[in-house]
């Protein structure tokens, strides 16, 4: 190619550089059409989600000034300004933190228990057989009933919502571990016995990774369970924790902070399963199940 000193270069706007676009914009940094289609149904997904919680809100409004309802249920406002008043007391967060405090120790029982006992009746097939009948009789007693007899035995105490708490909440955890272990895939483990894997290596490469997930979601489910059955055994027994701040609340006939109260159980309901569904996506995020939910 010949170089004629007469030959006029393009001017540098008109040259893009390398790696850059028409518009002078990196390739690279062009969001690709699945993270676009991702950001938009999360963006979608959470203007729903405020759309019904405006809903909620507005219904519940319209009821509390409906003349059939009356000064029984007190309005969204009223239940925040009590809030917003409780959070300046002492015994609130007392309150809050008694309660957390006692699902903690309890879930932790259960999880102790019902995880490694799940495993090893899920293991043995006689044992899964010899026990079935005796785990859904027990499973299915309603433990609210049981609360007159761990009240006389152990009173208002920590020990009384932690009894309740193990016998409602190691269920959903004992079966889902039995279940786990069946779902390992028989080829998987003929494999590791013709090559002789070490015990270490099949329980961190294939048995925990084939049952966490299971495991997981019987968390979520104990967890749930457990704090409902920690508000209500203080609401009923008489435990200190939010029910019994409740229960004083309803006793006044101050509706708002009996509201107030109940809210605030759902919020920690709320966060608790937030955080386990987080757990699990962080440990699990090779699983197709999960690759499937985030995408």
């Amino acid at each position: 190619m010949s170089t004629s000193p007469n030959a006029v270069a393009p001017p540098r706007s008109e040259v893009p550089e390398a790696g850059l676009g028409a518009k002078g914009r990196r390739i690279s940094d062009r969001p690709s059409p699945v993270q676009s289609s991702r950001q938009h149904r999360r963006t979608r997904t959470v203007l729903w989600q405020l759309f019904a919680i405006l809903a909620v809100l507005l219904i519940w409004q319209m009821a509390a000034v409906s003349p059939l309802v009356g000064d029984a249920l007190p309005g969204p406002l009223q239940v925040a300004t009590a809030m917003v008043g409780l959070w300046g007391t002492t015994s609130y967060w007392t309150a809050v933190l008694t309660t957390v405090k006692v699902w903690a120790t309890g879930l932790a029982i259960c999880t102790v228990v019902g995880i490694p006992l799940g495993l090893l009746i899920g293991i043995s097939l006689n044992a899964t057989r010899s026990t079935r009948w005796v785990i859904d009789f027990f499973r299915t007693i309603p433990t609210i009933a049981l609360l007159p007899l761990v009240l006389l035995l152990f009173g208002p105490s920590m020990n009384m919502e932690i009894t309740l708490i193990v016998l409602s909440a190691v269920w959903p955890l004992l079966i889902q571990s039995m279940y786990a272990v069946k779902q390992v895939e028989p080829v998987l483990k003929w494999v590791a016995r013709v090559f002789r894997v070490s015990r270490r290596d099949r329980i961190r490469f294939l048995w925990a990774p084939s049952v966490t997930l299971l495991v997981t979601t019987g968390m979520r489910l104990a967890a749930t369970i457990a704090l409902l059955m920690t508000v209500s055994a203080e609401y009923i027994g008489g435990a200190a924790g939010l029910g019994k701040q409740l229960a004083a609340s309803e006793q006044t006939f101050n509706r708002p902070e009996v509201i107030a109260y109940a809210i605030t159980a759902g919020i920690l309901g709320l966060g608790i399963n937030m955080v386990i569904v987080f757990v699990q996506h962080r440990l699990l995020w090779w699983h197709p199940m999960i690759r499937g939910a985030r995408a």
